[in-house]
């Protein structure tokens, strides 16, 4: 169990009214929200900022066991749990990167007496990860709505929509081109009738993947191969830049002196 005190974390910045038109970090601030918090055109979210804020406990259990069957089959598996928890209000704590979800591995591995060459087939899976902190959803991989005037704006950016009957772009009777919709419209549609916000992902879910590997060994040296992959799951983990790569191939050779 480890203890952080004044967990270094990101936070909405809020700053006093009539911050619009003011210039952060080189940006001039766009909106600013009845809180206090601010944006600017680089993103959708509120500007963030770091500051030592809070107290937070993790604490997990980690599992690793080999187990022989034969003198030719051997199983194996690996578990790990973590849980954080901000020590005042009970909350997953702002911490960059998240959690990681409850995740584990099964390998089954046939190496036979007296042979040079071993296989070994695994799973790897990993459940649901609801317990997500605001940090954590409100990253821009995964998340909330944002204020109806910042998707205008976005769509503006990225030529996605057209002026509605005022031919004057930035009004709330702007249509999306795909759809012919308002924003509102949209808003109805996807959240329900008079949501102006919501998370857009709630939890990260849950995956299995399986692959295999196996080497032959020449004297002290080795020759892996490794198929990762093989059902071609699409996942990914919190504050992951990238989803899962897909199908993967890679062939190691380890030379021992």
């Amino acid at each position: 169990m480890n203890h952080i005190y004044d967990n270094i974390q990101k936070q909405a910045l809020i700053l006093p009214p009539g911050a619009v038109g003011t210039v952060i970090g080189g940006q001039p601030i766009i909106s600013q929200s009845a809180t206090g918090t601010v944006l600017v055109a680089l993103s959708s979210n509120p500007v963030l900022v770091r500051a030592n804020f809070d107290n937070a406990r993790v604490w997990g259990i980690e599992h690793s066991g080999q187990y022989a069957i034969t003198q030719s089959w051997r199983v194996g598996t690996i578990f790990t749990y973590l849980r954080a928890e901000d020590t005042t209000t009970g909350l997953s704590p702002n911490i960059e990167g998240g959690t990681p979800a409850p995740e584990g591995w099964v390998t089954v591995m046939y190496s036979p007496p007296g042979k040079r060459w071993w296989v070994e087939p695994y799973l790897h899976a990993a459940a649901e990860q609801s317990h997500l902190s605001s940090l954590d959803q409100g990253d821009r991989r995964t998340e909330s709505h944002p204020d109806p005037q910042l998707l205008r704006q976005r769509r503006d950016r990225e030529g996605m929509g057209f002026p509605g009957v005022r031919r004057c772009s930035g009004n709330p009777n702007d249509v999306l081109t795909a759809t012919g919709e308002t924003v509102a419209q949209i808003q109805d549609r996807v959240l329900g009738p008079g949501v102006n916000s919501s998370v857009l992902f709630p939890a990260v879910p849950s995956y299995a993947t399986f692959g295999i590997r196996g080497g032959i060994r020449f004297g002290p040296h080795e020759l892996l191969a490794i198929v990762d992959n093989i059902n071609d799951e699409n996942y990914r983990g919190i504050s992951w830049g990238l989803d899962a790569p897909g199908r993967g191939f890679e062939v190691r050779f380890i030379a021992r002196l």
